[in-house]
């Protein structure tokens, strides 16, 4: 296991990740971030930019398909 220091500066014990799923994981908690988000435009960009993190880890795994 390796020490990182994660999303929002958070200490967590983490194995490394694919760098498909990494990209996916910061995805995922940008969705959880928006969630909490109370003004509509900065929700909207939150999400948009989670949804360029998906979009980059499926360019990852059709590139290991390769």
């Amino acid at each position: 296991m390796v020490r990182v220091v994660g999303f929002m500066d958070q200490q967590e014990d983490v194995l490394p990740l694919a760098e498909s799923e990494h990209y996916r994981e910061i995805a995922r908690k940008l969705r959880g971030i928006a969630r909490d988000c109370r003004f509509p435009k900065v929700r909207q960009e939150l999400l948009d930019l989670a949804a360029r993190y998906e979009r980059r880890g499926d360019h990852f795994d059709r590139r290991a398909l390769r």
